[in-house]
């Protein structure tokens, strides 16, 4: 029964991997990159460079020029998420990588509830708390990301190979890149 809805979610969600799908999914992940470079970027500055003041910590100038990147960056992101993730998860549901995807899904969301709990909590001792929760997730959720996009280009490599009749793969044989056989991922 779930293999079924799988194939009817894929069917409803169009070719996945055409041409839009493939725009979409790069320039989310460029938005993400862009995330993560300037979130680290934001950490080494913010904790490595700030110096003791006359009145207080004196910041790195870059700072907040970074935040700024990183929180406009964040909001494109999401939009883009949305966007991809009503075609990849409908496209994707009966696919072998639906655990790394719910690990992504739930690291994910916490990451953003965290990241605007920041502008919305008063109490600083929230807020703080708060913010390493945001700051430690944002940092290691490159690896599963990696992880998820690994499998995917592996499995995508080998549903895409040339296979005879009785299922085994041919080994001179290709067909045009980018191609792909079916709409499921």
């Amino acid at each position: 029964m779930i293999r079924r809805a799988g194939r009817r979610s894929a069917a409803m969600a169009g070719e996945y991997g055409s041409l839009l799908s493939r725009r979409i999914s790069g320039a989310l992940l460029a938005a993400l990159a862009v995330l993560w470079v300037s979130g680290v970027l934001w950490l080494l500055l913010h904790y490595l460079f700030a110096q003791p003041g006359e009145f207080g910590v004196i910041r790195h100038p870059l700072e907040a020029p970074v935040l700024l990147v990183h929180g406009v960056i964040a909001m494109l992101a999401l939009f883009l998420l949305g966007w991809f993730a009503g075609r990849h998860t409908a496209a994707a549901s009966s696919g072998r990588r639906v655990g790394s995807g719910w690990l992504l899904t739930v690291l994910t969301a916490a990451l953003v509830v965290a990241g605007c709990a920041q502008l919305f909590l008063t109490s600083a001792t929230w807020q703080a708390n708060v913010a390493v929760v945001h700051e430690v997730l944002g940092a290691a959720l490159l690896l599963p990301v990696l992880a998820h996009g690994r499998r995917a280009s592996a499995a995508s490599r080998e549903r895409d190979a040339p296979r005879d009749g009785r299922g085994a793969q041919h080994q001179g044989a290709h067909h045009a890149p980018g191609r792909r056989r079916n709409a499921r991922s």
